[in-house]
């Protein structure tokens, strides 16, 4: 078995509900990526019309990405055009 991936996204627009009430400040949403999905699926997961990031953020990216998985931390940030930071969820 894989080990978890994770994932932090910096969110500067984050909403919750399916309202969408804006959340104040900047947030930190945080993915937990099943350990049996692929680079795609994984990817997918966040990045999809209906994925993570447009369930939890008005932006139309990130600030930033994460990740405890390099390859999906550098496929996100290329994908959104953010930057790259190591996985720490305490920073």
């Amino acid at each position: 078995m894989s080990p978890t991936i994770h994932v932090w996204l910096g969110n500067r627009q984050a909403v919750q509900g399916e309202d969408r009430q804006a959340l104040p400040g900047k947030r930190c949403t945080s993915v937990t990526i099943r350990p049996d999905a692929s680079l795609l699926e994984a990817a997918s997961e966040i990045t999809s019309p209906n994925g993570v990031w447009a369930a939890h953020s008005d932006a139309a990216a990130p600030a930033w990405v994460a990740s405890t998985d390099p390859a999906l931390a550098e496929l996100l940030a290329a994908h959104y055009g953010c930057e790259l930071r190591d996985p720490d969820p305490e920073a």
